[in-house]
């Protein structure tokens, strides 16, 4: 299994690595959801270094193949997952399960939130085998991406 460990984002490098994979795994959703503009591409590794998300990340050996990142939700008692990457070349391998399992297990008796792509049907099947429910829907970007925020309490 690949270690999980949290990741000290604020370090230059380390904010330079986690964008590396975030790029290539939201490059893959964009094309996956069919959507040109797709808000998390925007996203920089300087607004990675200054953010106020807790990260943690899945290594093998010295490579970051995987990262979740935590923040506040725009709901009361809620703490949201803001990101769940997985390099390409790893998916498919357990990382993004251990990675929620993980934020989960760290995180007992709160309740998490995450938003995907309505069309983004193996991610809404991780969500759901970890308890995670959909509760509401909305659109973003010029495109329409429809979104769906889904919520689960941790055990």
């Amino acid at each position: 299994m690949v270690p999980k460990e949290p990741l000290n984002h604020q370090d230059p490098s380390t904010a330079a690595q986690i964008h590396a994979v975030l790029s290539l795994a939201y490059a893959q959703e964009a094309k996956f959801l069919q959507v040109l503009h797709f808000a998390p591409l925007d996203r920089t590794p300087e607004d990675i270094r200054t953010s106020q998300e807790y990260w943690l990340g899945a290594l093998q050996g010295n490579e970051l193949v995987g990262s979740l990142s935590l923040g506040p939700d725009d709901e009361p008692d809620q703490i949201s997952i803001s990101s769940l990457v997985v390099h390409p070349g790893y998916q498919r391998q357990g990382i993004g399960r251990s990675l929620i399992a993980e934020a989960l297990r760290r995180g007992t008796g709160m309740t998490f939130s995450v938003s995907t792509g309505v069309r983004n049907k193996p991610a809404l099947a991780l969500y759901a085998q970890f308890g995670f429910v959909a509760y509401r829907r909305g659109e973003i970007g010029p495109e329409t991406l429809e979104l769906v925020k889904l919520r689960a309490s941790a055990p």
